[in-house]
């Protein structure tokens, strides 16, 4: 059986799309899969998935939310080994881990493009660093994620991709939870 970590976007933000992570975990059981363990509340799930690909997994989970939860949400479904390369091939170290809960990584469906980092960086402020990493984009809000407009432009569709963030704490923490 092959590990998987499944990100959802944009849940518990806000009072938005709320679920709860024991309705997430018995979804996830309730389709088969087992080893299913939940991190934190904003939509962290681990598990035993056997030799589905990632965009398997991620249709039928997108699918089976909406059915079972009545989310309408995407999933970003991730082995420990890619996981592993997204720690590894971050590009500002020093940043992450001077202040890890203001460093961001937005996992994506899809490759980052030039346009698309582009599009990003229009928005950022002064204070902001912004880089992409094949389906990552790593970004530091020096300033403090609250006032960020690069933040915000993920939400948009004209971005073209489908991603979630996650602040370094949590990308450790399942580093931790998946042995990677």
């Amino acid at each position: 059986m092959t590990l998987r970590i499944a990100l959802l976007r944009g849940v518990n933000v806000g009072g938005v799309k709320k679920v709860a992570m024991a309705d997430l975990k018995a979804m996830v059981e309730a389709l088969g899969f087992t080893a299913v363990k939940t991190l934190l509340q904003s939509g962290n799930v681990v598990f035993e998935a056997g030799d589905r690909s990632d965009a398997d997994l991620e249709t039928l989970l997108d699918r089976e939310a909406e059915a079972r939860l009545g989310l309408v949400t995407r999933f970003i479904v991730r082995d420990p080994k890619a996981w592993r390369v997204m720690i590894d091939a971050n590009p500002m170290p020093a940043e992450a881990e001077r202040e890890p809960s203001r460093f961001l990584v937005n996992v994506a469906r899809e490759t980052v493009t030039a346009d698309q980092l582009a599009a990003i960086r229009a928005v950022a402020t002064p204070g902001e660093k912004v880089e992409a990493v094949g389906r990552c984009v790593y970004i530091f809000f020096g300033d403090g994620i609250a006032d960020s407009k690069a933040a915000l432009v993920f939400g948009r569709k004209s971005l073209g991709l489908t991603a979630t963030g996650r602040n370094w704490n949590t990308v450790r923490k399942i580093a931790e939870l998946i042995g990677a």
